[in-house]
């Protein structure tokens, strides 16, 4: 127990010290989520790119294999 009767707390200035990390600290969870989610969606489109890409090399080698024979 205290014997002056004085409690010490964070009071008002630590809750909104502490509030404001909290919600920073959930925008940037946010922020990070949604860049992620971007990046893998370019991975994506960047890899079906590359096998469209090599399927067409595949074909034209083919058409110009016939060709030749």
């Amino acid at each position: 127990m205290n014997n002056t009767g004085v409690e010490i707390t964070a009071g008002l200035g630590g809750f909104l010290v502490l509030f404001f990390l909290a919600i920073a600290l959930i925008l940037l969870g946010m922020d990070l989520n949604r860049r992620l989610r971007r990046l893998k969606h370019q991975e994506e489109l960047r890899q079906a790119e590359e096998r469209l890409t090599q399927e067409r090399r595949a074909q034209e080698t083919d058409e110009d294999d016939e060709q030749s024979s």
